[in-house]
This record gives C-alpha cells, structure tokens and sequence, in this order.
C-alpha cells in the first residue's frame, strides 16, 4: 500500500527537541511491514514557535529512510501542493488538527480516501473559544467527512464521539517485545527504602509536575526519591518549589530512551500526572520494566490502565495524588508484584508491530 500521512507533528531528523517520537513510530514500523510510506508536514510558524520549537526550512528532508516534505505557513491557508501530484499514494492518514484539516484538501484535489487520527489537541481546538472563528468549523468538517476516525486512547474515543456522532477507533502506541522486562524484575518490590518513583515529561504547566512535587511534600510516612526526566519551561519553578520543600528530586534533563529505561528497571512508581494527554508512551515504558504505573482518570493510558488491576488511576488535585502515592506504598508487596504483573502483560499486548498492523487493519477497511 502507498500511503501518505499528513502531520505537523514529525521529527525531521533525529535530534529535533520536543518532537514526540509516537507518529514516528508508526511510521517507522508501517515501512518495516512493507508498505511504502511518504510524509508531508504543513507547518503553521507560529504554532511552532509557542510549542518552543525551531522552525525549519521548507523543503525535502529525509529521516530513518523516510521521506518527508516540510512546508512552512505564515497563515492558516495550508494552500494544496502541486508537488503531490508526483506522489503515488492510495490513502492518506492524517494526524493532529493542522494535519487533519489539510487531509480533507488534499483528499478532494487528488480523489483519494482519507482517515483522521484524534489526539488532545483537535479536542483543544474543538472546544476553545479561541479557535472558534477559523480552525473550529474545518476541523470539525475534516472529521465528518473522513472515511474514517481514530482515537489514539479510550478517553479521547468517548469523547470525540460524543461530539462527532460517529464510531472511532482506538490507535495505541506500542513498545518493541525486546523492551519488556521479565517478570523477574518484580522482586525489586522487596525492598522500598527508599520508595523510588520515576516521572517522564515535558516540564510545562499542562503535565502537572507542580501538584506531584506538592503532592510528595506532604508525605512524611516513608523515605522516597523522585526522578524527572524531561526539559521544558517550567523548569526552574519545579526547582524553586523542591529547595523550598526540601525535596529527595533529581531533575534528571532530557535523556535518550535507553536511559531512561535503565532507571525504570529500579523504580516502584512510575507517574504521569499529566491533564488531558493524548496516550503517554511513557506510561507503557513504566509498564514495560515492572513498575507500577498511575496516571489521572480521563487522560493517557486511562482504560488501557485499570485502577487497581494493573496500575492506578487518581485525579489531578494534590490530596489525590498524595492519597494514590501512599496508597500504593502501603500496598501488600504481593499485591503491588501482582499489579505490576499484570502491567507487563498490557505491555506486552501493546506490542510495536501488533499495533501498527491493527492501524495497517483499519485502514484497509476503506476500501473494503
């Protein structure tokens, strides 16, 4: 199959900071199974620079053996290209709400099929009065008229069909079977002093870091330590609030993947407090090496991750992630190696190649 996938959201090569590698990902095992895989990326400057990227430069631009197309916009015109027209593609799969309203374009202009895959930003754009005048109306017409809607998790699905009136599909990200840990790795529940807990994100205001760091503040029953991996604006009130609290943190930067994975061996906790994200790979990395996962109620991995079966789910506010943190602690050490158990085998349900196939499934149906 040809497809062309339409987003904003692509690394254009490998070190791009704050690129979320998820899109890559498919991406990447799509071409591993064999179907052949372009990528164009309509990029509106101004939504980079508040992301706190680097604009790049319109043109060719090749990574991992994929080929993509960047073209920059000054205005919400995202104008057809012409250059398409050499392009043989037979769908086209769209991500994120810049890339899903050009999908719709594109598709009229070249007769050709088109799915939309939903994340936590066309739900923003959905249902801010800020995007009201333009993005608002498009994307909405974007999505009704797809062949096609994926959901990239259970809580965005339920949401963005309460608004469309139409089934979705769920696109979970997955994780390479090499990277899960065996289930031997839960004999580190054996010893929690200290209780170790890991936390992977964006440092910015939407990932909740904040509440996490007051949450622990509160909680003199038992030793912890917390690692942060990530970098972002938020930076130095998270410092700030640690020196004044006096926090066990260590604010680790941003760090490749096998590095953080090496210290999720180790780690009880992994949590991500974050409001509204799209899925959280990071959540499935926790999974994967046997910690114990939370993260909130109507958010990431929340119905992937069942409360109290293979991890935790809580609320955003700091009486409820304290309350889940010292909950969990105090958990039976049989009880918290059967929870991780568990959680390595969602992990493993959520395997990279399994997940790109069922995407590869979905989209056949179009042409069913």
């Amino acid at each position: 199959m040809n497809i062309l996938l339409i987003t904003d959201l692509y690394p254009l090569f490998e070190e791009q900071k704050n690129v979320p590698k998820a899109i890559e990902d498919f991406v990447l095992a799509i071409s591993e199974l064999g179907h052949n895989i372009f990528v164009y990326r309509p990029d509106l400057v101004i939504n980079t620079i508040i992301r706190g990227r680097k604009p790049q430069k319109s043109g060719l631009y090749y990574n991992k053996g994929v080929k993509i197309y960047n073209k920059n916009f000054l205005f919400c015109n995202f104008s057809n290209e012409n250059f398409l027209k050499n392009e043989n593609f037979d769908v086209i799969i769209s991500h994120m709400p810049t890339g899903n309203i050009c999908a719709r374009k594109i598709a009229k202009k070249y007769n050709k099929p088109y799915i939309t895959i939903v994340h936590s930003s066309d739900l923003e754009v959905i249902k801010n009065p800020l995007y009201k005048i333009y993005f608002k109306n498009k994307l909405l017409n974007s999505l009704n008229e797809a062949k096609l809607v994926g959901a990239r998790s259970f809580w965005l699905k339920e949401e963005i069909e309460k608004i469309l009136q139409k089934e979705t599909f769920v696109l979970p990200s997955g994780i390479k079977a090499e990277l899960v840990a065996k289930d031997e790795i839960t004999e580190k529940f054996k010893n929690k002093k200290p209780f170790k807990i890991v936390a992977t994100a964006q440092l910015i205001k939407r990932k909740n870091l904040k509440n996490l760091l007051l949450a622990l503040s509160q909680i003199k029953e038992f030793d912890w330590e917390l690692s942060i991996f990530g970098e972002g604006k938020e930076k130095r009130k998270l410092e700030k609030i640690a020196e004044l609290h006096k926090l066990n943190v260590v604010f680790e930067g941003k760090k490749t993947r096998d590095k953080v994975i090496e210290k999720l061996k180790s780690a009880h906790l992994f949590i991500l407090p974050s409001i509204k994200e799209t899925f959280g790979i990071s959540l499935l990395e926790g999974l994967s090496q046997g910690c114990v996962c939370a993260c909130l109620k109507n958010s990431a991995m929340s119905g992937f991750i069942q409360d109290e079966i293979n991890g935790f789910l809580c609320n955003k506010e700091i009486e409820d992630i304290k309350g889940t943190i010292k909950k969990i602690y105090f958990k039976d050490e049989k009880e918290l190696i059967k929870i991780a158990q568990k959680g390595l085998k969602t992990a493993r349900e959520l395997e990279y190649y399994e997940c790109a196939k069922k995407y590869l499934e979905n989209i056949k149906k179009i042409f069913q």
